[in-house]
């Protein structure tokens, strides 16, 4: 059993079951609702709901035989967030969103993977 004074300091990201070898630097917003302040004359309590897409941003490590291009073009995957202590998030239908941005002097590459919110694995 996990101590449950552990807090997240690795996960394991997958793409449709292939491990991604990244840095350690990941960051997950699971998406869901978003909440927004609707003020009024004489009221500040009211707000509205609007829908938030799930965005997992992550470096890739790059090494020999890793193609940019196949990374660029990942879409409609299904991409897993598993921490160290024991969370799970699953990203379905999840795109790469963004133009990765590839550094040769550190031999990573930034991608910013997006999709319906996420969902979390209840243990």
């Amino acid at each position: 059993m996990t101590n449950p004074h552990k807090v997240t300091g690795q996960s394991r990201i997958t793409a449709d079951g292939e491990v991604l070898p990244t840095d350690g630097s990941s960051t997950l917003e699971p998406g869901g609702v978003t909440r927004e302040s609707v003020i009024g004359d004489y009221d500040a309590s009211s707000f509205r709901e609007t829908p938030a897409p799930s965005k997992l941003e992550c470096t890739l490590l790059v090494k020999r035989g890793r193609s940019i291009t196949s990374i660029q073009a990942i879409d409609n995957a299904t991409v897993v967030t598993e921490a160290d202590t024991g969370q799970t998030w699953i990203m379905r239908n999840a795109y790469v969103a963004e133009a990765v941005s590839l550094s040769t002097s550190e031999g990573k590459v930034r991608v910013v993977f997006m999709g319906p919110p996420a969902e979390e694995l209840v243990q």
